[in-house]
C-alpha cells in the first residue's frame, strides 16, 4: 500500500493530508445538505427511512468523489492505487465481512453473560421476520458508508503519511484522526476506537489492500445496529433489528447510549484483535512486522 502511494507524482505532507481529509470530509456534508434541501422541499413530507437512508449514503459518497479528484489531479495516480488491488478482491471482501460480524458477536456475546444487555419487548423499529427486509437495505447504506471511511482513514490517509514518513508515524497519527473524527464521549470508547483503528491499519498491511477493512466495518456496524438492535456511535438502529437488544446496567460493560463501541467487552475483543495480527504477522514476517 505505501509503494502504491509512493508511485504518485505528488505526495502532501502530514499536515497538508489532514487539511485536505477535513475539507473533504467538510465539502461532502455541506454539498449533502444543499442537495437536502433542494431534493426535499417540503420536509416534514419526507417519510423518516428515506431520510436517514440519504444521511448514511449522500455525504459519504461525496466525500470519496472529492478525494477522487484530489488523488486523480493532484497526486495524478489512479483510485485502485488506494488499496484496491486485483487479487481476490470479492473474497477478501467477504472474508471481511465474516471477521466482523464474528467479532460484533462476540463482543454481544460478552455484554450478554457479564448481564449488560437485554431483550427489548417493545421499540420504534421493525424486529424479527418483519425486520429482514428493511435490515438488508439499511446493509446497502452500511457498504457505502463503511467503505467510505476506509477508503479515506486506510486507503488514503493512512499510506500518504506512511510513504512521506514512518509508517509507525501513520499508523498513530491516523488511528488518533480516526477516533477523534466519531466524537466519543465516554473513556472506554475513545480507547475503543484507538483499538479500532489500529486493528485496521493492521489488518490492512497484513492483507496489502482494503478489500477486507472495507467489508469489516460495513459488517461491524450492521451487524451492531441492524442485527442485534444496539445504539451504532450514540445513533439508536433505523430500517428494523433483527433481534432488539438493549444495554443495561453499568455504561463501562454495557457501552450505554454510545453502543457496544464503549463497552469494555470490545475493548477485550479489539485487544485480542490486535494481538492476535502482531503475533501471526511476526511469525510470518509479512508486512505488519516489516513496517514495525
Amino acid at each position: 500500500m505505501f509503494a502504491s502511494a509512493r508511485k504518485a507524482k505528488r505526495l502532501p505532507n502530514a499536515l497538508v493530508a489532514t487539511i485536505i481529509l477535513m475539507a473533504a470530509t467538510v465539502i461532502g456534508f455541506i454539498l449533502a445538505t444543499v442537495a437536502e434541501l433542494i431534493i426535499y422541499a417540503e420536509p416534514e413530507d419526507v417519510n423518516p427511512f428515506q431520510k436517514e437512508y440519504y444521511w448514511y449514503v449522500v455525504p459519504f459518497a461525496l466525500i470519496v468523489g472529492a478525494l477522487w479528484i484530489w488523488v486523480r489531479v493532484y497526486e495524478k495516480r489512479p483510485f485502485r492505487s488506494l488499496g484496491f488491488t486485483r487479487n481476490s478482491g470479492l473474497i477478501k471482501y467477504i472474508v471481511g465481512f465474516v471477521v466482523g460480524f464474528a467479532m460484533q458477536a462476540l463482543t454481544v456475546g460478552l455484554m450478554a453473560l457479564g448481564g449488560s444487555v437485554i431483550v427489548e419487548q417493545a421499540g420504534e423499529v421493525a424486529t424479527g421476520v418483519a425486520a429482514v427486509g428493511g435490515s438488508l437495505l439499511v446493509l446497502t447504506a452500511f457498504i457505502v458508508q463503511g467503505a467510505s471511511e476506509e477508503i479515506v482513514c486506510r486507503g488514503w490517509y493512512l499510506p500518504v503519511l506512511g510513504a512521506r514518513h514512518k509508517p509507525l508515524i501513520a499508523v498513530v497519527v491516523s488511528t488518533v484522526l480516526f477516533a477523534a473524527l466519531h466524537l466519543p464521549s465516554q473513556p472506554v470508547a475513545i480507547v475503543n476506537l484507538l483499538l479500532f483503528g489500529l486493528f485496521l491499519a493492521l489488518y490492512s498491511f497484513r492483507e496489502g489492500s482494503i478489500w477486507g477493512v472495507c467489508g469489516w466495518h460495513t459488517a461491524w456496524n450492521w451487524s451492531m445496529a441492524n442485527v442485534f438492535g444496539l445504539e451504532f456511535s450514540g445513533l439508536a438502529p433505523f430500517g428494523g433489528t433483527i433481534i432488539n437488544l438493549q444495554a443495561t446496567g453499568s455504561p463501562f460493560l454495557s457501552g450505554g447510549g454510545y453502543g457496544p463501541e464503549g463497552s469494555l467487552a470490545a475493548t477485550l475483543i479489539f485487544s485480542a484483535a490486535v494481538m492476535g495480527v502482531v503475533c501471526r504477522s511476526g511469525r510470518q514476517k509479512d508486512d505488519v512486522s516489516r513496517h514495525f
